[in-house]
């Protein structure tokens, strides 16, 4: 809080002797002084600022018990500022720690995003070979077929083979000829 402190300047006359160009001079002039009271609370070597009161009372328009009142609405801007200058503190610290949130944040996004593209490279790539393996292993089924096919006409074949190579070799064709018919005669009696 500003305090208005009231006092008034004493003057007195100083003399000083010097000596110059061999002769001894006596100079006088007018010390100032402007006495303040212990209950002022002024600190040693503490600078203060005088302003006589007719400067005031043209500052304030002739009631210098406003004087106070301004200095007084000086100090609650001053609570004012101090109150807002902790404020703005603390919302720096507050936005401080927010950025460095914030870029944590984007540098685990930045992680997180590489990853997932990566993985969906990976998928893509595993869906490209799953597709190449799927056409194999349908290319693969119908060559089994085919063999299969094959296989069965071949075996087919061979069978008949083996029936007609069964026929004993010491015999002629007409003997396995007529073997053949009487044993067909035989189940038509049947």
């Amino acid at each position: 809080m500003v305090n208005v402190v009231k006092s008034a300047v004493k003057c007195y006359k100083k003399k000083t002797k010097k000596t110059v160009g061999g002769k001894r001079k006596i100079y006088e002039y007018n010390q100032y002084l402007v006495p303040l009271k212990r209950s002022d609370n002024f600190a040693c070597n503490e600078d203060v600022f005088v302003m006589p009161k007719s400067q005031i009372e043209d500052l304030v328009g002739g009631n210098i018990s406003t004087v106070e009142d301004i200095f007084s609405s000086f100090d609650s801007k001053n609570i004012n500022i101090e109150a807002y200058e902790r404020e703005l503190a603390e919302l720096e610290w507050k936005h401080n720690e927010l950025s460095k949130s914030y870029k944590e944040l984007v540098s685990k996004n930045t992680k997180t995003n590489k990853k997932l593209r990566l993985d969906f490279e990976r998928i893509k790539t595993l869906e490209d070979e799953n597709s190449n393996l799927k056409k194999d292993l349908d290319e693969l089924n119908a060559m089994y077929r085919t063999l299969r096919q094959k296989f069965e006409i071949e075996s087919q074949k061979n069978k008949e083979n083996e029936e007609e190579n069964s026929v004993p070799k010491d015999k002629d064709i007409w003997t396995s000829l007529k073997s053949r018919l009487g044993s067909k005669k035989d189940g038509e009696g049947d």
